[in-house]
């Protein structure tokens, strides 16, 4: 009886032993695939858009990883459509945008901009807020889609604008491609 116990519990330890090592060996592999996935990172300068209008931005990486990025962009063409807009505002013009961004997946950003839709004249009045929020996904090495929203809130004293509050309008969703701007 004693032998057979014997044998039994060094059956049992030897399974228990083969599953914890098959444990090991596919938890290692999934990890060294999910390590060896590319993993994109914010920085550089890009240019988009669509036939409405172009804009670039320039993303300034805010950690080595390329994690976080501050933003600037720059709307260098627009269509009426935007024009109109801006008019129902009683503005005739628009800053450039600033913001940030942050990686929520290997190859997918999260972003927001805040700018204003301005009156021309000295001094520029700003006559309403514009906030562009969205999502970068690499699509390549030096190409992405630019998918987001704008949203008019009304001016502020410190520029911010109330989030509280709901906007004076929304665009619907955009999504434009975007290419870096190449090292010629």
């Amino acid at each position: 009886m004693i032998t057979m116990n014997k044998r039994m519990t060094g059956l049992l330890k030897g399974r228990i032993t083969r599953w914890s090592m098959l444990a090991v060996v596919l938890v290692a592999a999934g990890l060294s695939l999910a390590w060896n996935q590319h993993h994109y990172k914010l920085g550089g300068g890009f240019i988009g858009g669509n036939p409405g209008f172009t804009w670039n931005t320039v993303l300034i990486p805010l950690d080595p990883a390329g994690r976080m990025a501050a933003d600037r962009a720059a709307m260098t063409s627009s269509g009426s459509e935007f024009a109109d807009l801006l008019a129902a505002f009683g503005a005739d013009t628009v800053s450039d945008f600033v913001g940030e961004s942050r990686m929520i997946s290997r190859d997918t950003a999260k972003f927001t901009h805040i700018g204003y839709a301005q009156l021309a004249g000295n001094p520029l009045q700003i006559q309403a807020i514009l906030v562009i929020a969205g999502t970068f996904t690499f699509t390549g090495p030096d190409s992405g889609t630019v998918t987001y929203t704008m949203s008019v809130y009304p001016p502020s004293a410190n520029g911010q604008p109330n989030l509280n509050d709901p906007p004076l309008w929304t665009t619907p969703v955009a999504t434009d491609p975007a290419r870096r701007v190449p090292i010629l």
